[in-house]
């Protein structure tokens, strides 16, 4: 029986791959990660590195030529169904092309296998090393710092970033999406560290000059008419991590850089699509979340997403888990981001996938947390080369077999119950454009998260772009603005509108009192709205005990734990449909709504301190039954009358229905 429920499995994995240029489907899609360097690479970088590849080994070169031949058929084995392959690492074609045939044989046993591949195409680096022969003036290709230097990638010197504003890069780029599609095979194309650091070149200096100059509002932007002789701003590092960008030619010299990347990342889509119209992109750009994504990488994922991205990918140090400082290190805050912008994500957390020894409970905690919110759930490590015949653990893969089996199972079987539209009565909102240019709202607005979070109160993301107001649900009860200080005239407009028709709006800080570039206002035209009973304004805007939104996002609530944020709540009259007693801080919930009641999805973030006395209040025309669906004694079982939950360690699954009459 056992067989057959994998092999029931296995075929509806399967059949979910060769649709999947149609959509990627989180319940069925499983991604992995493998061989997606060149030799040529691993050799050059000359030490452990992405992929967990030793670079100097001699054995490289074996395991590549194992990988190619034997890698889709264990991947098929063990359910994983997505990738991207090797393909373009920045080393020119003339370079690469010498691998391609490999390449294009790998493209075959993947298809064959009921995987799906997309093409590999680094974004950011030019190996001038091997480059310069092909691009005689590839110098010109480069992106120089305010010093006139060439940007490096990261810390290895052989590697050059390219200036995005370079049409004859561009064009290169072009060319080579077009083998990828038309000769390669591929199903898709996912471009790896897309983004771009801030050019100084002439190139750049003098594009920026021409759209300062073709603004319609200098004078009341910059205080002058004319800019003739504006140069891109030298801006210098404080070591005080991103700061707020109030100087108005820097704020636009920001959008300018945001927008020339997305307007290169849509261009790459275009004509993807026009070699391809089913072909998946992807892109790897870093978290929504990100304290420096706007100042330091040019980056709007939103943005590129609404222009042409299928599938982001999101490669972040978030692994599960408890820090030693108490901070609940999640993914959360970028799954539900994606979730409100309907994009699938594969939301990577395990560094450079370097074969990590996790035993069943540890590899569960991210798959989990992909069913929950929404992610494609992934497994990386489990294909990473171990020096023996055959370059596979078999001990590890024997285990994550039997986990990822059962898992899957669970996930088929209960596909309604995660695919449920999510019960977010709370909105949180979200303006994209000042998060991006004051990082000091983006730490407002994840201390309310993580107090919402933390004390189990379901909720979402209202998200405003541009100047343009966003338009609120009818399902949103309580609407909050986390010491939202930059909005738009429209924004304003739009949550006043919301209240006085009746919405509930709990205001901290100084939201309202700058426009969305950070004009100061004479009046804040929100306040008028802390008269009504329905809105509650606080003047102490939620701090984190600690906020770090980099490479890990690491945050410690704010000294009450969100006391006075839950009294806020209480202010405006809102109720939670259910609340419980004695459940930890480390459970966060997922609330799905149902035709017959809904669907709560608890998941304990700490699993070595199992849940044991915790109570859910409901009242008494519901019932519930509990699933614990993981660990040595899976279960499913009518919760007690006196809302006694069963013991669990990572995760309960609690279905609410409406007693029959």
């Amino acid at each position: 029986m056992a067989d057959m429920k994998t092999m029931l499995v296995g075929l509806a994995l399967m059949g979910a791959a060769e649709s999947m240029a149609a959509q990627i489907d989180p319940i069925t899609t499983r991604w992995t990660f493998g061989a997606h360097e060149p030799y040529a690479m691993y050799r050059r970088v000359g030490r452990k590195s992405t992929g967990g590849i030793e670079g100097t080994a001699k054995w490289v070169k074996p395991w590549l030529d194992w990988w190619d031949a034997s890698a889709p058929a264990r991947m098929a084995e063990l359910g994983l169904n997505g990738l991207h392959s090797r393909f373009y690492k920045g080393m020119g074609w003339e370079e690469e092309k010498k691998d391609f045939p490999n390449v294009r044989k790998f493209v075959a046993n993947c298809h064959r296998h009921g995987v799906t591949a997309l093409a590999y195409v680094q974004f950011a680096t030019l190996y001038y090393e091997v480059m310069e022969k092909e691009i005689p003036d590839l110098e010109s290709w480069a992106a120089v710092d305010e010093h006139g230097e060439k940007y490096m990638y990261q810390t290895q010197y052989n590697r050059w970033l390219p200036c995005i504003n370079n049409e004859a890069w561009r064009q290169y780029i072009e060319k080579i999406l077009t083998i990828a599609l038309a000769e390669g095979g591929f199903d898709g194309v996912m471009f790896d560290n897309c983004f771009s650091y801030a050019c100084y070149c002439p190139r750049c200096e003098k594009a920026f000059r021409v759209h300062i100059q073709s603004l319609p509002d200098r004078e009341a932007r910059f205080g002058f008419s004319s800019l003739p002789g504006v140069r891109i701003p030298r801006v210098r590092a404080t070591g005080k991590g991103p700061q707020d960008v109030r100087d108005p030619l820097q704020q636009e010299w920001c959008l300018w850089r945001v927008k020339m990347l997305s307007d290169t990342v849509k261009r790459f889509c275009r004509h993807i699509k026009s070699l391809k119209p089913d072909a998946i992109v992807s892109a790897n750009s870093g978290s929504f979340r990100s304290g420096h994504g706007y100042s330091q990488l040019s980056v709007d994922v939103i943005d590129m997403a609404d222009g042409g991205l299928d599938f982001l990918m999101m490669q972040t140090g978030n692994f599960p888990a408890i820090a030693k400082s108490g901070a609940i290190i999640n993914r959360v805050r970028d799954l539900k981001i994606a979730q409100t912008i309907h994009k699938p994500i594969c939301a990577l957390c395990d560094a450079d996938a370097g074969a990590q020894e996790l035993d069943e409970s540890s590899y569960l905690r991210p798959l989990i947390e992909d069913l929950v919110w929404g992610g494609v759930p992934t497994d990386r490590t489990v294909m990473a080369p171990v020096r023996r015949p055959g370059f596979i653990d078999e001990g590890r893969f024997a285990l994550r077999k039997r986990v990822l089996t059962h898992f899957n199972a669970f996930a088929l079987t209960n596909r309604a119950l995660f695919e449920a539209k999510s019960h977010a009565p709370v909105r949180l909102l979200y303006a994209v454009e000042p998060m991006g240019l004051a990082p000091s709202l983006n730490t407002s607005l994840v201390a309310v998260e993580e107090i919402l979070l933390r004390r189990h109160v379901p909720f979402g993301h209202l998200i405003a772009r541009g100047a343009a107001a966003p338009e609120i649900p009818d399902d949103c009860r309580v609407l909050v603005l986390a010491n939202a200080k930059w909005l738009s005239d429209a924004q304003v407009a739009g949550v006043a509108a919301f209240a006085q028709r009746g919405g509930r709006v709990v205001i901290t800080g100084e939201s309202g009192l700058w426009d969305e570039r950070g004009s100061q206002r004479f009046e804040n035209p929100l306040e008028p709205l802390a008269k009504l009973p329905n809105v509650t304004w606080r003047m102490a805007a939620d701090r984190p005990g600690a906020a770090q939104m980099g490479w890990t996002q690491s945050i410690l609530p704010p000294k009450d734990h969100g006391a006075a944020l839950l009294a806020d709540f209480a202010k405006v009259g809102y109720r939670p449909r259910v609340t419980f007693e004695n459940l930890p801080e480390e459970v966060f919930l997922e609330v799905k709504e149902l035709a017959d009641g809904y669907v709560l999805h608890l998941v304990n973030y700490n699993p070595d301190q199992p849940v044991q006395t915790a109570r859910i209040v409901l009242p008494p025309e519901l019932s519930a039954t509990a699933c614990v669906p993981f660990g040595p004694n899976p279960a499913t079982e009518q919760v007690a009358a006196n809302g006694q939950l069963p013991p669990f360690a990572q995760y309960l699954m609690i279905r609410v229905r409406t007693n029959a009459r």
